[in-house]
């Protein structure tokens, strides 16, 4: 998908009361719906475009389903991903998906979660922008999110100090009632100061989460600890349970 061919177009906005602008766009005959944090430069729409040359946009190496890049907004580091289907769905509809109202959109649906949880303090990136182009009956999608700087998945980390962290980090997401839809080892990522990171919401939900709603979390956790770094489960697990059960003791 690419936005460079397009149409000079008018523009309106107001402000929500969460200080994030909601914006909407008459694009090429389509509707196009902008969520934007006050960070985001203006035009906004040309930085959901990987080929919009100031964004310098650099391929994320890993995930992402080859639609994920690092770009510069301004002053701001970020990461663009644009939404695209995986499995056996992907080979006959590759980046649309079924219009259901646009708070159910993927990007505008996972700004609002990360925006919810970066506002009470969970260590999440910060929501920068979300875009939906709407069809018919169908949609396409894009977040801007800021970047974490000199970042490294858990799955890549050996220190048990870490991974105690990270325990306390899941822990208090699920204290949150957040439910993780993809909970790996690449979607926890360790800052140059030892801080633990959540990203990629997607399809992610807050909703009271029952005990074995957020067992079934961590097992998912688990499995990609076995599958992509297997010597981590005796050195570092149950560091990790240790970690999230000491958030509910003190609770």
């Amino acid at each position: 998908m690419t936005l460079s061919r397009t149409h000079p177009c008018a523009v309106q906005a107001h402000r929500l009361t969460d200080d994030s602008a909601s914006v909407l766009l008459e694009q090429g005959g389509q509707t196009v719906h902008l969520r934007l944090d006050p960070l985001m430069p203006d035009p906004a729409l040309p930085c959901f475009d990987p080929a919009y040359l100031p964004s310098q946009a650099q391929v994320v190496a890993s995930g992402g389903r080859a639609a994920a890049w690092f770009v510069q907004l301004a002053s701001l580091e970020a990461v663009l991903r644009h939404f695209r289907r995986g499995g056996l769905m992907a080979r006959l509809v590759r980046e649309r998906y079924l219009w259901l109202g646009l708070e159910r959109t993927r990007s505008f649906a996972e700004f609002d979660l990360l925006r919810m949880m970066w506002q009470a303090g969970l260590p999440v990136p910060r929501p920068l922008g979300a875009a939906v182009w709407r069809g018919r009956l169908t949609y396409r999608a894009a977040l801007l999110t800021q970047r974490i700087p000199l970042a490294r998945p858990l799955g890549q980390c050996t220190e048990p100090r870490v991974w105690l962290e990270a325990g306390r980090v899941i822990a208090q997401m699920h204290q949150f009632d957040v439910w993780h839809a993809d909970l790996n080892v690449f979607n926890l990522l360790v800052d140059a100061q030892d801080k633990v990171w959540i990203i990629d919401l997607d399809r992610g939900r807050r909703k009271a989460l029952t005990a074995t709603q957020r067992a079934e979390n961590l097992s998912r956790l688990l499995r990609s600890v076995r599958k992509v770094a297997p010597e981590l489960e005796s050195t570092c697990w149950h560091v990790f349970k240790q970690g999230y059960q000491a958030v509910f003791n003190d609770a």
